[in-house]
């Protein structure tokens, strides 16, 4: 360990880049620091502001939310004072004389469905100048619990009473009291009730004649949890009525706030009761979300600054003016520049590497030329190998075919005369030039389904009534360039095997029309269609890029769908739909260039 430090002692007094790598990392340190201060400092006061901008908002959008519920509130409330049933009921009660199960059971009845005017409500009492007439609990009335109005609670009832009969004498517009006592009830301890009294009238628009006042129980924190997202409300006295935490309920805000200086207030008063909605911004929370955030920045920042006093350190040897020279080269490499070579100026080694990046340089330029020419040598010979196989491919033409023509046309000459014969003829002489002839390797499609129709006219002779054939081509498209001879094999499938051992009705259609970017040709016959096993082996043929050993199955085929590959490319697509006794179709989808002229096999 001694010798260590000893070394690191030495090293330092030796090297003087050490002593300057250390004096920017303690100015940088410094700067840092301040610079850190002051940014955080401003990040907290603009955090600040707009969370203030959006605890606003959101205490707007929420006092707007439960002006709305306190409006059905005060409007469920006056539905069930002019209710004239429940004045009727109530008046019913009050003129009966004994029987007073009858009268509780009235009443209860009554109110009972007054209960049910709004979810929020949990209770209904009838009070007139003699105190409680009648009172029904939605929640706990079945469940054996006392009633909400008993004991003290009967005073507030009663005051309630007078001052909804104050309000009826003094002729106001608001003919409604509210009380936030009792706050709650022992069936429901977490319900916080708050307690609205309306002269009961009925239908009756006589105030005078008021005798009674109902008074409707609801609901606070169900209507304060679905309309608020954060904060609390506070009642008239400035008690909290209602609070996320249930245990700051029923204790006054100025008593919450002074628990918690680091808070910062926000409220609104209410269009109602003279309730108050608030939200609270808790600044020592954000100061320290801010304080990890930049703890965090600091610690990253002090580990970026020591990788970069290494890296500082081992850049303030004398080798920089070479590594300029190196980084400049490789710099006019990139952008394209001719490539430079440096110039040595020393013999240490820096200059060395220079040396053996000249060298390298040199190196890469002859592999570069090397690479190009076998690349030009190998594309060529592809290029050649290409179509040396579709020019053997396409001179392979069935050897029993023209056999079996020459002997129909031999066979025609000794039985019919010259005129058919002539005919017959010269459809053939036409049809082998075209196959032979090397001049087209690359012919037009007009010339393809023109060869399709002589070979089919020959056929047809030859077999008489087996079959017929019909061709429909747009003649526009018949300049546009195809591959050669890639028809034949699937027109002689459906001669051949689809209509084997059939003496009449067979019938040939070569439609052709464009479809989209490509030109699309089908061949089809009502023949007698392919087995299972052999579709199969097509449709293998058809989808699979690389050649198949198909033993002697469709050669012919595989040869025109290798040719067609070749000649095309990927955009060549080719299906096959058949089903023993229903015929067969061949469709093709051949890619079309931007003009006629235009040769795929390039």
């Amino acid at each position: 360990m001694k010798n260590i430090i000893k070394k690191i002692r030495d090293y330092t007094k030796t090297h003087i880049g050490v002593s300057v790598t250390l004096s920017v990392i303690v100015l940088l340190l410094t700067a840092m620091l301040i610079l850190q201060s002051y940014v955080k400092n401003q990040y907290f006061d603009y955090l600040l502001e707009q969370t203030d901008r959006t605890e606003r908002a959101v205490l707007d959008s929420s006092t707007t939310n439960i002006n709305n519920m306190l409006q059905d509130i005060v409007e469920t409330g006056c539905s069930i004072a002019v209710d004239s049933t429940l004045r009727n009921t109530v008046k019913t009660a009050k003129e009966l004389e004994g029987a007073r199960a009858r009268k509780e059971f009235m009443l209860k009845e009554q109110l009972s469905l007054m209960t049910h005017y709004s979810n929020n409500i949990a209770a209904v009492a009838i009070v007139n100048e003699d105190g409680l007439l009648q009172e029904y609990g939605r929640y706990w009335a079945a469940s054996g619990y006392a009633n909400l109005w008993t004991g003290e609670s009967l005073e507030t009832l009663q005051n309630l009473y007078k001052d909804v009969m104050e309000l009826l004498d003094s002729s106001s517009s608001i003919r409604y009291c509210v009380s936030e006592e009792p706050f709650e009830h022992e069936s429901m301890p977490k319900a916080r009730l708050f307690h609205l009294a309306l002269p009961l009238v009925g239908r009756s628009s006589n105030w005078s004649a008021v005798t009674d006042v109902v008074v409707v129980t609801f609901r606070l924190d169900s209507i304060v949890s679905d309309s608020m997202q954060i904060g609390y409300v506070t009642g008239r006295e400035g008690t909290i009525l209602y609070h996320e935490d249930e245990q700051f309920q029923n204790i006054s805000a100025e008593e919450y706030l002074a628990q918690r200086p680091e808070y910062i207030d926000i409220s609104r008063d209410l269009d109602y009761f003279n309730w108050t909605a608030h939200i609270t911004i808790d600044t020592e929370g954000m100061h320290e979300r801010v304080n990890q955030m930049y703890q965090g920045s600091i610690l990253l920042y002090l580990f970026l600054l020591f990788v970069c006093g290494i890296i500082w350190q081992f850049a303030l040897q004398k080798i920089l003016r070479p590594v300029g020279e190196i980084r400049e080269a490789m710099h006019d490499i990139r952008l394209g520049s001719p490539r430079k070579k440096i110039e040595i100026k020393g013999s240490h080694e820096i200059w060395q590497l220079a040396s053996d990046y000249n060298s390298m340089l040199d190196s890469l330029h002859q592999q570069q030329e090397e690479i190009d020419r076998h690349y030009r040598e190998k594309t060529m010979s592809i290029k050649q190998k290409n179509r040396a196989e579709r020019e053997a491919l396409e001179s392979q033409i069935n050897a029993h075919f023209l056999c079996n023509t020459l002997t129909a046309i031999n066979y025609n000459a000794i039985e019919a005369g010259n005129y058919e014969v002539a005919t017959l003829l010269k459809k053939m002489s036409s049809m082998l030039a075209y196959s032979f002839s090397k001049g087209y390797t690359s012919i037009t499609l007009g010339q393809e389904i023109k060869w399709v129709e002589e070979y089919l006219y020959l056929q047809k002779f030859r077999l008489m009534e087996v079959f017929d054939y019909r061709i429909e081509f747009p003649s526009e498209y018949s300049e546009w360039p195809s591959c050669k001879l890639f028809l034949q094999p699937f027109v002689e499938n459906s001669i051949l095997h689809g209509f084997e051992g059939r003496e009449s009705g067979g019938l040939i259609v070569i439609k052709g029309c464009p479809d989209g970017k490509r030109f699309k040709i089908s061949i089809s016959d009502n023949g007698c269609g392919m087995e299972p096993g052999i579709s199969s082996l097509i449709q293998q043929v058809l989808g699979e890029p690389h050649v198949l050993e198909l033993n002697g199955c469709g050669i012919g085929i595989q040869n025109a769908v290798t040719r067609l590959r070749m000649y095309f490319g990927k955009e060549l697509s080719i299906t096959l739909e058949t089903a023993p006794g229903e015929g067969t179709c061949f469709t093709f989808w051949l890619p079309l260039g931007e003009h006629p002229g235009e040769d795929f096999s390039e």
